[in-house]
């Protein structure tokens, strides 16, 4: 179409990542730049080992050629036993998305805002319990990267509430508005095992070209209270080496002083 020809002519020009929020994998924008090193395209979505509609999003899908790296598949295993929901969507931006993203530090972020992930929508539809208010945090996630420069484009959702209710929470998000907090039992709730073992995958995978995912340093198995006060305590630790540092310094004779 005229308009994707539009959108692809400038994003030749900056370095962008592309999130991809549907739980259908996102074939046709992954085909467009599977060989471009200026887009950084990231999906997560239910995939069941390619037994879920289209079928395609394996986590070993990495890019081509010069795009090699630049693909991210968050490829979903286990059907809905348990379904993945506000915790394994926040692990997966904690431990996959975030870092990667940071690390590439694009000039814009382009969402794919499809909402059929959100509770509400029977299981040939995806069958997720991903909550509107863990897709406002997601969004105040993604400000954090290329100055705040974020666009939505709103694309998947059968539920007219749940895109309503999503759609509302990421507006608020993107307005600077306070956001609902996350129940306390999300906050220390680990991800389900299927999570995991997802994750793991892609991290395994995805370190070759991206270091801040690498395994050993973003665990996937942990609750979001648990990396938070991992985070706090590791920044803690660096400022007060700083200081340390700061103090030897000061008290160290200069040449020619007496």
């Amino acid at each position: 179409s005229s308009t994707f020809n539009i959108e692809k002519k400038l994003l030749k020009y900056c370095p962008t990542e592309v999130p991809e929020e549907d739980v259908h994998h996102g074939n046709g924008t992954q085909q467009a730049f599977y060989a471009d090193p200026s887009i950084l395209y990231v999906s997560l979505h239910r995939y069941d080992e390619g037994n879920f509609f289209p079928g395609s999003g394996a986590p070993n899908e990495v890019g081509s050629g010069p795009g090699e790296g630049y693909n991210i598949n968050i490829a979903w295993t286990g059907g809905l036993d348990p379904p993945m929901g506000d915790v394994e969507y926040l692990t997966a931006f904690r431990t996959v998305i975030m870092p990667a993203a940071n690390e590439f530090d694009p000039e814009i972020v382009l969402v794919s805002a499809g909402f059929d992930a959100v509770e509400g929508h029977d299981p040939p539809l995806g069958g997720y319990k991903v909550t509107a208010k863990c897709f406002g945090h997601l969004t105040k996630q993604l400000l954090k990267l290329a100055d705040g420069r974020v666009v939505l484009a709103l694309e998947g959702g059968h539920d007219l509430t749940a895109i309503c209710d999503a759609s509302e929470a990421c507006i608020n998000a993107l307005l600077g508005n306070e956001l609902e907090p996350l129940p306390e039992d999300i906050v220390h709730q680990i991800p389900n095992m299927n999570a995991i073992a997802s994750l793991k995958k892609t991290t395994e995978i995805q370190s070759k070209y991206w270091k801040s995912v690498e395994p050993y340093s973003v665990p996937v198995d942990c609750a979001l209270a648990e990396s938070q006060k991992q985070e706090r305590e590791e920044t803690e630790t660096v400022s007060a080496m700083a200081s340390l540092s700061v103090d030897v310094e000061q008290c160290i004779p200069q040449e020619g002083s007496r």
